[in-house]
């Protein structure tokens, strides 16, 4: 079962103490790639690092491409409800909000895959 994370520092250590870090940076980037999205994450980047770029690269997308940014949302398959929760007249807590529920997301779909197809 899968626990519940505090934040997406939190979680992303949890995936590298798992050995799974590179699966969610690959499918980061399949999520991003297939909704057309020139964005390339690196494996080689801390968890820290991953989540600051990611949370910069997701507050582009909302002041400047809003359209990609809905399209992101639901290709990675967080719910138009969960990203309304997260309602905040302050931006960068409402991005910091949002790449905790992609970085959820993608996490569950690598366990998922790590699970079940051995």
């Amino acid at each position: 079962m899968l626990p519940s994370y505090q934040n997406s520092i939190d979680l992303l250590t949890n995936v590298a103490s798992q050995k799974l870090y590179k699966q969610l940076i690959v499918q980061l980037n399949k999520d991003f790639s297939l909704t057309g999205i020139d964005l390339d994450f690196s494996a080689n980047n801390t968890p820290s690092e991953l989540k600051e770029k990611l949370q910069k690269s997701v507050k582009e997308l909302i002041l400047h491409d809003f359209n990609s940014y809905t399209n992101l949302l639901y290709r990675i398959d967080v719910s138009e409800k969960d990203s309304q929760i997260t309602e905040s007249n302050d931006i960068d807590r409402y991005t910091e909000n949002v790449t905790f529920l992609i970085l959820k997301r993608t996490w569950k779909k690598v366990w998922f895959k790590n699970q079940f197809s051995k």
